[in-house]
């Protein structure tokens, strides 16, 4: 029985000393107070003011390089030919003999206006050509036998050539309410209808030319001496991976100031009608083998309106630094001016960069 009571006393003991904490604590107003949580609550602010003082970005060291495929310039494609379809003379539509999209050949009458009026007028022109002109050879006998004066003939003369001429614009003006096309090509979209009573200059449709291509392109200054008229190229284009093959036939004889770039124009013969105008080409051109320059990731270049730039890590600050730019590879570009082998440039984090701010690098690019 003693024992029993033993251990029922020692249970009772840890039990009052936590109901006399409690009333010790609810007496004075003290809550229990966790130092586990402030002190992780303390350090992940400390943490918190470390990564606000330094940005953690990636780097990429510049050095030379040489571009053994070739250098890189963004093209685009036009057409050999392209025009807008319009009439000279103004009249109504009588028939449209043509079909959206569909190949045209040179000559080929596509819209033709009512002419009724004109082809009027030139009957009665030709018959009074035919009375003018009896009557000019009576007067050329009767000149012949001074029967009549040199005056009178003059004038009758000068009537048969001005009907003449009068007959000649009847035809041309009859034969430009024809509207044909001018070359070979597609024609577009119809912009008239028929019945519709058209003024000179109103378009009726495009004619483009797209057998042929022009492919137009910019290199910097620095290869003005790599590329000129005769030179072949190669291009690519979105949605397919073949590579085609143009060549050079005019060169633009001054250098753009702003961009100290010079346009070049190649021609390429469109088998197959597989590229369309307006396309934009990646083009490949050769220069001179061995040469080397310096060339920073694609991702890491900031255009703006003075041109392009870069972030430049100094002194664990950032620092924008204006570039002069040439041609461009696929993840590269090529840098003429601005950067020194070894800079060290920015390649993440562009959009939270400013200048001055401190940056961590954390990854070098290779």
């Amino acid at each position: 029985m003693k024992q029993r009571q033993k251990y029922i006393l020692y249970a009772a003991i840890p039990v009052v000393l936590a109901l006399s904490i409690i009333g010790y604590n609810k007496i004075f107003n003290k809550p229990v107070i966790n130092e586990e949580i402030l002190t992780s609550q303390s350090a992940g602010k400390n943490r918190a003011a470390g990564e606000g003082r330094a940005l953690p970005v990636s780097v990429y060291i510049a050095e030379y390089m040489t571009a053994d495929e070739g250098r890189l310039a963004i093209g685009s494609l036009t057409p050999n030919e392209r025009v807008d379809v319009v009439s000279e003379l103004s009249g109504r539509v009588i028939e449209i003999n043509f079909r959206e999209g569909e190949l045209v050949r040179r000559g080929d009458i596509l819209v033709r206006l009512n002419d009724d009026e004109l082809v009027a007028q030139f009957v009665k022109a030709e018959y009074q050509y035919k009375l003018i002109e009896q009557r000019l050879e009576r007067q050329k006998i009767l000149l012949e036998r001074d029967a009549v004066s040199r005056e009178d003939y003059d004038k009758v003369l000068t009537e048969f050539n001005v009907l003449k001429q009068d007959i000649e614009q009847l035809k041309i003006r009859i034969e430009k309410m024809k509207v044909r096309a001018p070359f070979d090509g597609v024609i577009g979209f119809r912009d008239v209808s028929l019945g519709a009573f058209l003024q000179p200059n109103t378009r009726i449709s495009t004619l483009v030319d797209v057998a042929n291509l022009k492919l137009e392109f910019a290199i910097p200054e620095k290869y003005i001496n790599d590329v000129k008229s005769g030179s072949s190229v190669t291009f690519t284009v979105e949605g397919t991976s073949k590579i085609f093959s143009a060549k050079v036939y005019a060169v633009d004889p001054q250098v753009d100031i702003k961009t100290r770039t010079l346009m070049l124009r190649a021609r390429y013969v469109n088998t197959g009608m597989l590229l369309k105008p307006g396309m934009s080409a990646k083009v490949s051109f050769s220069t001179s083998e061995g040469e080397s320059n310096i060339y920073v990731p694609n991702q890491a270049v900031v255009p703006d309106v003075k041109g392009r730039s870069v972030w430049v890590l100094k002194n664990g600050k950032a620092e924008l630094v204006q570039v002069q730019s040439g041609t461009r590879t696929a993840d590269m570009l090529e840098i003429l001016g601005g950067l020194q082998k070894g800079d060290t440039v920015i390649t993440t984090g562009l959009m939270q960069l400013r200048p001055g701010i401190q940056v961590s690098p954390q990854t070098i690019m290779n």
